[in-house]
């Protein structure tokens, strides 16, 4: 059996991650918000081009909320995905990395699945919710099962450049230190919102992160080096078990799309069956969201050539028309001055109550 997966893992207040790209609060609704919609929307795209395999959501959320009036639990079930309860049991110590708390949920995921689900060639795919299927999955999982269950790419960066804190020649060094030994290869950073492994393999990769997590608790507590997020920590998993990133991707791609900070967008990118797009939780993936989930079977009557115009036109890919482009900046420079009214207003208010003591 194949299954497809996302999961949302919620802050609670007082543990709130940072989240750039969506400006909000990560325990509060209004941010959650945000993934239900990317969710359902990711779900919806995959049901369209997966119809054979079993859908998993993961969350550590005891009951699934309201988004815009419309109960997204009565849409998941519509959807067919089963909704598996998943405490977040690996929280890293406040000042561990940055500000975002919630980078190892993924590895309560992986217990999950080594604790309940037991047929070992089962194969998991596991993305982020700010993905949508362009493409059925089919040849994806074919590729992992032809290569011992595993599959995974790469972020092709030079050795030097920092990721979360680390370059591939930190990797190298940590990798050395936890393992005892040299390295003759440098070491891959793999992507971190693509998983995809047999439940065999998963079994292995959790086993090792159960004897891992302590060392990097330590390691932190003593001002060490050590993997700071769910990438730095898959990607040793898979080189200790002797599992190498794939050379040429062919099947997904983080898809940067704003022309104002970074787009990376190609011609072949429509040849992908599985979009990434971290800046457009706010925008396109709303719009397409948007047009979607209000239709019969959600957009069931639209052709598959129907929706991936659709996709294309909401999400700048591979073209970005003018008015997308103007709304680009609108918005863009509209949010860029309510971050920076955030910032001045307490000072504002500062100066008004100094001046009005005096």
């Amino acid at each position: 059996m194949n299954y497809i997966c996302t999961w949302l893992c919620a802050d609670e207040k007082g543990e709130e991650s940072l989240f750039p790209q969506t400006g909000q609060l990560s325990s509060s609704k209004s941010h959650q918000d945000i993934y239900w919609r990317c969710l359902l929307l990711f779900y919806i795209s995959s049901k369209r081009f997966n119809k054979t395999e079993q859908h998993l959501l993961f969350t550590n959320l005891s009951s699934i909320p309201d988004v815009d009036g419309r109960d997204v639990g009565e849409m998941l079930s519509a959807l067919g995905v089963r909704v598996i309860h998943t405490d977040f049991k690996y929280k890293t110590p406040k000042g561990y990395y940055g500000s975002f708390q919630n980078q190892f949920y993924e590895f309560s995921i992986l217990e999950e699945i080594s604790a309940t689900f037991r047929q070992p060639d089962d194969l998991y795919l596991i993305v982020d919710s700010d993905c949508v299927f362009l493409k059925p999955a089919a040849p994806l999982f074919s590729a992992a099962a032809a290569k011992n269950g595993f599959i995974s790419f790469r972020d092709d960066v030079k050795p030097g450049y920092v990721i979360n804190g680390l370059s591939r020649y930190d990797l190298k060094e940590l990798y050395e230190d936890i393992m005892g030994r040299q390295l003759s290869e440098m070491p891959d950073y793999h992507l971190g919102e693509f998983l995809l492994a047999s439940a065999g393999n998963i079994n292995k990769f959790f086993f090792d992160f159960r004897e891992l997590w302590p060392r990097l608790i330590e390691r932190h507590k003593r001002g060490q080096k050590k993997f700071n997020e769910e990438a730095h920590t898959l990607s040793f998993l898979y080189f200790k078990n002797g599992f190498r990133a794939e050379q040429q991707n062919r099947f997904m791609k983080r898809i940067w799309t704003n022309p104002l900070f970074y787009r990376n967008v190609s011609p072949g990118d429509v040849s992908l069956a599985l979009w990434h797009l971290p800046s457009e939780k706010t925008f396109g993936l709303r719009e397409l969201y948007d047009a979607l989930i209000g239709e019969p079977g959600f957009g069931a009557a639209l052709t598959d050539e129907q929706y991936v115009k659709l996709a294309q036109d909401t999400l700048g890919v591979p073209h970005l028309s003018f008015f997308r482009r103007l709304k680009y900046y609108r918005l863009s420079y509209y949010r860029a001055l309510k971050k920076r009214v955030k910032r001045t207003r307490p000072a504002l208010q500062s100066v008004n109550i100094k001046t009005s003591a005096a």
